[in-house]
């Protein structure tokens, strides 16, 4: 059995509620495998109780606090981003339906450029931070995170991407504009957010790891699992939603993986799953690759369905257009060359898509 495969029965599935009695020492020694399919903190909520190892409980805070400090700095955020302009932000990828220690909270930006320049520098006002720049997004830390922060997201928890459109460099994967019916208003650690809703959220996620990540970790066998189990996960939004967006080749391919593992784990798949992937069609080629692979994860999704994917995302007007603005800029051999070696890690054996 592959150590995936010990680790899904580990953590069980939303779908049948049972799990095994698991030695401590196995807990242990899974840890640096859920660490890195970014997984960890959900397991050990599952099995934590009194007597069990100090080393485990250590574990357990240190990612507890961390899930706890991001949480408040959504929370603060939101405080900040509402004074400024309520209507004109929603937090989004950022917010997971079990016990999750995610790398940064992301922000899209309903306005123009003037208006993304007028919020960052409300934010800096308050205290926020300069990290780092990509031409649709900023990096910002958080007021609390002076001193705490690192290269990259080292350490998670105070990282802030603003995006003034969802793009990789200039390229749009997702159309701000159709975010907007798909706004409502959470409620964290009592302050009222704006965030997308989790049928346009999982969407999103489950594409951006195919594209542009190309990247498979249980994060995404159990995000599915655990939203489409809650009873008031409409599925016709999420149908609408990807299908508006050309994501669904992109959401197929998760989903193919899903259906496949759940059901040699398991014995069945969610009947969901199977309705997304009938309608959708499976990924066979991907899941022959995953299975030859060893059907270990992280697994890196393969040039073919990267490329498929991106194929089927410019058949939308918005994402073409901007295709061939990122062509423009690629005229400058500055920016060329840093789109090459972006791309380079990108098709690396080890990628890009990491917790930090």
């Amino acid at each position: 059995m592959t150590h995936t495969y010990e680790l899904i029965k580990i953590i069980g599935s939303p779908f049948t509620g049972e799990r095994p009695d698991v030695p401590f020492d196995e807990l242990e020694n899974i840890y640096d495998k859920a660490f890195a399919d970014r997984v960890a903190l959900l397991y050990l909520t599952i099995y934590r109780k009194d007597g069990w190892p100090q080393a485990l409980e250590e574990k357990f805070q240190n990612l507890n606090d961390r899930r706890d400090k991001t949480l408040d700095v959504v929370a603060t955020l939101g405080r900040s981003l509402n004074q400024f302009s309520v209507n004109d932000y929603a937090i989004f990828k950022s917010l997971k339906p079990y016990p999750a220690t995610p790398n940064d909270t992301d922000v899209i930006n309903f306005g123009d450029k003037k208006h993304f320049d007028d919020v960052l520098n409300h934010l800096y006002a308050e205290g926020y931070l300069f990290h780092e720049w990509a031409p649709m997004q900023t990096t910002l830390i958080h007021p609390k995170g002076k001193g705490k922060t690192g290269k990259g997201k080292k350490g998670g928890i105070y990282y802030i991407d603003m995006y003034s459109d969802i793009s990789t460099d200039y390229f749009l994967y997702i159309d701000k504009r159709s975010l907007k019916p798909y706004v409502e208003t959470r409620v964290i650690n009592g302050q009222e957010i704006q965030n997308i809703r989790k049928e346009v959220e999982l969407a999103i996620i489950l594409f951006h790891n195919v594209f542009p990540e190309r990247t498979f970790q249980l994060e995404h066998f159990y995000m599915p699992l655990y939203h489409l189990k809650e009873d008031d996960f409409d599925v016709d939004v999420m149908i609408e939603f990807t299908e508006k967006q050309k994501l669904a080749r992109g959401v197929a391919t998760n989903l193919t993986f899903v259906e496949h593992i759940h059901k040699e784990i398991f014995g069945f798949a969610p009947d969901k799953v199977v309705k997304l992937l009938d309608r959708w069609g499976r990924n066979q080629w991907e899941l022959e690759r995953f299975r030859k692979s060893g059907k270990e994860t992280p697994y890196m999704i393969s040039p073919k369905t990267f490329w498929l994917t991106f194929f089927d995302k410019i058949q939308d007007s918005a994402a073409f257009k901007s295709l061939i603005v990122q062509g423009v800029h690629m005229l400058n051999p500055v920016f060329f060359f840093d789109v090459m070696r972006s791309l380079k890690y990108r098709f690396s054996e080890k990628g890009t898509y990491h917790l930090e």
